[in-house]
């Protein structure tokens, strides 16, 4: 019988991310933030608040101006779960940034998209009428789908999306892609610790599926080639974690129901970590930036 969640496992998923993920290039060449109008943070994942937490504090210390902090996104398979009863990811974002000392009055919530596709249209409508910066908080798993899809736009909305405005946003856009370690993304306050990490497994190798399903239909084809070593780690991923790729096979079943009743039984634990985890965010900002 085939062995799941081995070290093997998780060394794909290294290996996955190590190509398929987006590098950040939101500082110049003296190391400092360029001064971005808009920061972006989107998904279920925390994480991407505090990104943007952190950029946010870093652009009003070195340019003495605030920016608009974009919380986007609507209600996922595994946030109308685990948030609180009403709330979509773009409000628990924005709860996050609030809670890291972000001003009220610099949080914007987007959280009617129901995809990637829609997500990314809600913030080319926001950011359309501007001139500036704008940079992307994104976690490592979600930075290259994000990036292909948003400069894509405008095939998969040509009727929304007007091609000459969204190159011009693209040429202002950049991306911030903190490093990130398998280890640490098992934490539960993701949710991706639960199972034994069969949630982020399955999430790690979509990422592979997902840019050759949909390259130059919903997604923008890549720039690069992707190495053998990679193709063939998300290839062994994909047939042991197929829940975000088939969920109807043998294993994505199983794996669903065990997914399905550990998060469901795990709600409190989860929003009890989220709660630590914020404080934790909290005091690493203040000492990092003497708040």
């Amino acid at each position: 019988m085939e062995k799941f969640f081995t070290k093997k496992d998780f060394a794909d998923a290294e290996t996955v991310l190590a190509q398929l993920s987006v590098k950040t290039n939101c500082f110049n060449k003296q190391g400092k933030v360029i001064p971005a109008e808009y920061l972006v943070c989107v998904d279920d994942d925390i994480s991407s608040a505090f990104y943007a937490a952190d950029l946010y504090y870093q652009i009003a210390q070195t340019y003495e101006v605030f920016p608009t902090i974009l919380c986007v996104g609507g209600k996922g398979p595994l946030s109308k779960y685990t948030n609180a009863k009403g709330e979509t990811e773009g409000k628990k974002l924005a709860r996050v940034c609030e809670s890291l000392g972000v001003l009220p009055s610099r949080i914007q919530v987007l959280d009617k998209g129901t995809n990637t596709g829609l997500n990314c249209l809600d913030i080319y409508y926001e950011v359309a009428n501007t001139d500036k910066y704008v940079i992307m908080c994104l976690t490592k798993r979600l930075s290259l789908r994000f990036k292909q899809t948003f400069e894509y736009l405008n095939h998969q909305y040509p009727d929304k999306v007007d091609k000459f405005l969204l190159e011009d946003i693209i040429d202002s856009t950049f991306y911030f892609v903190p490093e990130e370690t398998v280890e640490g993304m098992m934490e539960i306050y993701n949710c991706k610790g639960l199972c034994k990490g069969a949630l982020l497994l399955s999430e790690i190798a979509s990422i592979y599926d997902r840019t050759y399903r949909y390259s130059g239909s919903l997604q923008k084809p890549l720039d690069f080639d992707i190495t053998r070593e990679t193709a063939q780690a998300a290839l062994r991923l994909a047939k042991k974690y197929p829940l975000k790729i088939n969920m109807f096979s043998f294993n994505g079943i199983w794996q669903f129901i065990w997914a399905y009743f550990s998060v469901v039984r795990n709600k409190k634990k989860i929003r009890e970590e989220i709660d630590r985890t914020i404080k934790d965010w909290r005091d690493e900002l203040q000492d990092k930036y003497s708040l």
